[in-house]
């Protein structure tokens, strides 16, 4: 039997602000270390990173960190890769596993490179989004700027989205991927767009929980339905058309049929709360720590999630999914853990698509319910288990061409 990789998990995020990403990774390195895997996270020293039991996180210093996207600046300079080839060597790494793409990543695959060591790469999103309205302008900032942590020489990247400056911003992550040994999607739709960019070494391995919820009774009666909005409240994740979508169907609905619970922060809660002004059934709790998120998931009859073109593989699929919820979306692409019929759909993305779905759910609570029950039957896409079986694969997979490149150099 080969014996469990000995894993560093890389990633330029800040730990401390649970993201999509970050949570994806903390609950992966949960995963493998209950496993047996030797893990190690290699990751932006900052005060509010978590700590795990039996996981070292090792902290590269950064520069200070970019706005918005909280992006702590690193760059692929000789000293990070001096200490990354430190820490790599003592610990044993046999796989270095991004989940990011700048410049600590490029740092990784660089030291991994001379070592010899495989590098998988899992890519969170490859769907940026801008309406920035200087798109050009953007595109030459945004490919200066990564080049510039990354130390990447300057190359043709294809064009891999109509806007000139989300095309940039795609680059980013095509460059990163394409170096990698084995690159990873959570999702089936993502990992076509990237085959398509030319990156043909993907597999797919859906998100996981450590501790994977159990799949508790819905709250009785479904009157009224309660459906919860998680996350980030900002464009990508129209957080205002649901908001402004939700006031329109509880006026239709009438009293008591329908309630809204929005859990999240960011640059639009408080347009969102102007906009609900007036409506009570609309409840704000603000950001809630990860650990949260089950008992609120039980809470509520469904989760809204309302992203479009946005999202690879919400973390928010899988928890709302091995809760026994069923997900209220408007992308069709999301298929993972909605396409045995935990999944509604709307007819499309716009607020009169939503609306109309969310009085149909209140009119029709059985529909509701027929979700909630379709969500037991789908939890093994998201289970520790069916993670364990995919990534194990994917890990012998790059260790074995490895050891054979080795062979074939001596």
């Amino acid at each position: 039997m080969t014996a469990p990789a000995r894993v560093a998990l890389v990633c330029d995020y800040q730990l401390g602000y649970l993201g999509g990403a970050q949570t994806a990774m903390l609950e992966q390195a949960r995963v493998l270390a209950g496993a047996g895997h030797p893990v190690i996270i290699i990751a932006p020293d900052e005060p509010t990173a978590p700590t795990l039991p039996d996981v070292p996180v090792l902290r590269i210093p950064s520069r200070g960190t970019l706005p918005g996207l909280r992006l702590p600046l690193i760059m692929n300079t000789p000293e990070v890769r001096a200490r990354l080839r430190e820490w790599l060597h003592d610990h044993r790494i046999g796989v270095v596993h991004l989940h990011s793409e700048f410049g600590l990543a490029a740092a990784a695959i660089d030291v991994a490179g001379e070592l010899g060591v495989p590098v998988v790469h899992t890519v969170h999103t490859f769907f940026w989004q801008t309406r920035f309205p200087a798109q050009r302008a953007l595109a030459a900032a945004v490919t200066a700027f990564h080049r510039r942590l990354t130390g990447s020489p300057a190359d043709s990247a294809p064009r891999l989205a109509d806007r000139a400056g989300e095309s940039a911003l795609r680059a980013m992550t095509w460059r990163i991927a394409r170096r990698a040994t084995v690159v990873i999607s959570p999702s089936a739709h993502q990992a076509d767009r990237l085959r398509e960019a030319g990156i043909d070494r993907v597999a797919v391995v859906p998100n996981t929980l450590a501790t994977a919820p159990e799949p508790a009774e819905p709250p009785l009666p479904y009157r009224p339905v309660k459906i919860i909005w998680l996350g980030r409240c900002t464009p990508e994740k129209r957080i205002l058309p649901f908001v402004r979508a939700a006031v329109a169907a509880i006026g239709r609905a009438g009293p008591g049929r329908l309630h809204v619970t929005v859990a999240g922060a960011g640059q639009q809660l408080a347009a969102a709360r102007r906009i609900a002004a007036g409506t009570p059934e609309i409840t704000f709790l603000g950001a809630r720590p990860h650990h949260e998120m089950a008992g609120l998931l039980h809470d509520h009859h469904l989760l809204a999630l309302t992203s479009y073109g946005f999202d690879n593989q919400p973390m928010s699929i899988a928890e709302a999914v091995l809760a026994g919820r069923g997900v209220l979306h408007c992308d069709p692409r999301l298929t993972e853990g909605t396409d045995g019929g935990a999944g509604i759909l709307t007819d499309g993305p716009d607020e009169a698509a939503l609306t109309a779905r969310l009085v149909e759910l209140a009119e029709n609570p059985d529909r509701v319910a027929a979700a909630c029950r379709a969500a037991r039957s789908e939890r093994m896409i998201f289970e520790p288990a069916t993670f364990l079986t995919k990534i194990n694969e994917a890990y012998r997979s790059v260790r074995s061409a490895a050891g054979s490149r080795r062979e074939r150099t001596r």
